[in-house]
């Protein structure tokens, strides 16, 4: 149970956090505004200060604006994250240091189908290879075969047509409010890491301390995360998931049940909304990126690990695959190998990627698994480059 907060006034130390941050960001675009116009150069913000609506366990984040570097055979990943399978079998890649989604051909070719490479917002209404994407997170296919961006530092979720036409679905551009039900989605302040599909073809968002269904008129509602909430823990486990704590969701995926998965990142729990509402904690799993939670062609649920993969299910977590876990043994010749994005190809195949610098493995690369007792795991592409 939630400790009483006592007589401290809560909501003005919220507001008044939000002001001081909106001072600060106000002070940075300042600066920013000036060294370009001075030095006319490219900026690198590292380590600015948190958006998050209140005080939450996420680190700070790198972010680079960066040109798209072509090669004899396209482009290559730089820090390969979020994965997802298209509807032609390719497998897609958020890179959020070169703010694009790549695509990679049959030949091993990469070639961008979102973002131009620089840091920013524009495009909407026209090629998504032209536009500007801001730190995209969690990407994924609709039922349509419509992809879905977590445009997170804009804001916004994306989507890109068939056609490669780009248009912004939710978001005003704000950094994440709570989000009140009924709320038109391009109306709502939004932080998404990442969406899911259910079996009801409803998106899901997770998006901070919430987690949102964007309805089919067009508007949100809440399904996990209390709005009256200023502690980062866990609390309201067992009960009404409206009632109870998102633990700053930053994965969700939803099972052929209608079961609703989410990574919380302040505590490394996952949680289940079920289909009556009621959340349950099924154990500790530390997805490191967003997007870490897929839901399978067959309608189950799978979720990267710290050092592996495991299953979820209303039973509990079940391990599928553990990688070695010392900086001097090597997986694939990857030492310390360790997942950042994970998707599931009718199949059962499976594709995880990793990247250089992520705190345990020397290499970015991305990696196949075939069913079980269909072949050997292999890899798909590496670089050793920062």
């Amino acid at each position: 149970m939630r400790e009483s907060p006592g007589h401290v006034d809560h909501g003005l130390v919220i507001r008044e956090a939000r002001r001081r941050r909106r001072r600060r960001w106000l002070a940075i675009a300042v600066v920013i505004v000036v060294a370009a116009c001075s030095a006319a150069a490219i900026v690198d913000l590292t380590g600015g200060p948190s958006t998050s609506r209140r005080p939450s366990a996420r680190p700070a984040r790198t972010h680079k604006v960066t040109p798209v570097v072509p090669t004899s055979s396209g482009v290559v990943p730089r820090r390969p994250g979020s994965l997802a399978v298209g509807p032609n079998g390719n497998l897609y890649i958020a890179d959020d240091l070169r703010n694009q989604v790549l695509e990679r051909l049959p030949d091993g070719t990469f070639v961008p189908v979102a973002g131009n490479g620089t840091v920013g917002f524009s495009g909407d209404g026209g090629p998504a290879t032209s536009a500007q994407l801001n730190y995209p997170a969690g990407i994924t296919f609709g039922p349509d075969g419509t992809l879905y961006i977590a445009d997170d530092l804009n804001g916004r979720i994306r989507a890109v047509s068939s056609a490669g036409i780009i248009t912004t679905i939710a978001g005003n551009g704000g950094q994440g409010d709570w989000v009140a039900d009924g709320t038109p989605a391009l109306e709502a302040s939004l932080r998404p890491t990442a969406m899911a599909f259910g079996p009801d073809a409803l998106m899901y968002v997770a998006d901070d301390n919430e987690v949102l269904k964007l309805e089919a008129n067009g508007t949100f509602t809440r399904v996990l995360g209390e709005n009256t909430n200023e502690y980062a823990g866990l609390y309201g486990v067992g009960g009404p998931a409206r009632s109870a704590s998102a633990d700053g969701a930053n994965g969700v995926a939803v099972d052929s049940s209608g079961n609703i998965y989410v990574a919380g990142f302040n505590t490394k729990a996952i949680l289940m909304v079920d289909p009556q509402g009621i959340v349950h904690l099924l154990g500790s799993v530390y997805p490191r990126g967003p997007s870490g939670l897929v839901t399978a062609p067959d309608g189950s649920v799978v979720a990267m690990d710290e050092l592996g993969v495991v299953e979820l299910s209303p039973q509990g977590i079940t391990t599928l695959m553990r990688f070695p876990t010392t900086d001097k043994v090597s997986y694939l010749g990857i030492t310390g190998f360790s997942p950042n994005g994970i998707a599931i190809a009718p199949g059962d195949t499976t594709y995880l990627d990793t990247f250089y610098g992520n705190g345990y493995t020397d290499k970015s690369a991305l990696v196949v698994i075939p069913p079980h007792g269909a072949g050997s795991p292999s890899l798909l592409w590496e670089d050793r480059s920062p």
